[in-house]
Formats: structure tokens, sequence, C-alpha cells
């Protein structure tokens, strides 16, 4: 979901991945979805998925590390109106509110994660 009137400040931090690109300003989120996996997710499943997804921090609810033994871990962002989880791990794993980084080591997802919340936290300490 994309919002209308989004003024992104400087970016505060970036991290790329299989899942595409995820993108840290001042006051938002961005997903930018691009790469082979996303390739073939769409080729498969016959379904468009959304290619950007730009999520304010002031509609950010929470920041989930989405864990398997097996599949990828991502993150999942919830907000208003962002998609609830089905239960499948797959179709959570590429829905509009979530981004994958890696299948071996996910240290650099865990980090902006934590970015990500900082940035949130001081965002709603802001007057």
């Amino acid at each position: 979901m994309t919002w209308p009137g989004v003024r992104r400040g400087p970016r505060i931090a970036a991290l790329n991945g299989i899942g595409g690109r995820l993108l840290l300003y001042r006051d938002c989120i961005r997903i930018e979805r691009s790469g082979p996996w996303f390739t073939a997710v769409n080729l498969l499943s016959h379904v468009e998925r959304e290619i950007e997804t730009t999520i304010l921090l002031d509609r950010l609810v929470a920041v989930h590390m989405v864990r398997s033994l097996l599949l990828v871990q991502f993150l999942r962002f919830t907000y208003a109106g962002a998609p609830t989880p089905t239960g499948h791990y797959l179709r959570d794993a590429f829905a509009e509110n979530a981004f994958m980084l890696s299948l071996v080591d996910n240290r650099p997802l865990l980090a902006m994660q934590a970015r990500i919340v900082d940035a949130a936290r001081a965002r709603d300490a802001t007057p």
C-alpha cells in the first residue's frame, strides 16, 4: 500500500536481499520488490504482487520477525489495513507487508528491525 502525500525525508538505512530492497526514511519504510524470487513467484502463482509498498512510521504498529526452521525468515510489518497473516508461510512471506533478506544469515535483517523500531519510537516521541 502506498499512502498519498508521503514526504520522505533523508534515507536512514537500506538493505538489499532476495525480496528486493528495504529502505528506511525519517518518516516511512519503503519496500521495493525485484529480482529472481519476485519474478518466479509472479510467474508461478499468476498473481500480480505489489512491486512497491510505502508504510508510514506513524501508522506502524509492530515489526515481527517470522522464523522457520527450513524456510527463509522475513519481517512482517503490521499497520492498519495490512494483510492479515494467512497461516500459509510462503503466501505470508510474499505479502505486501513482508520483506525477505536471505536464506542463510539474517543478522542484518535483525539489525534493520531494530533500526525501524527505534525510528518509529523517535517519531512517536517527537511532538
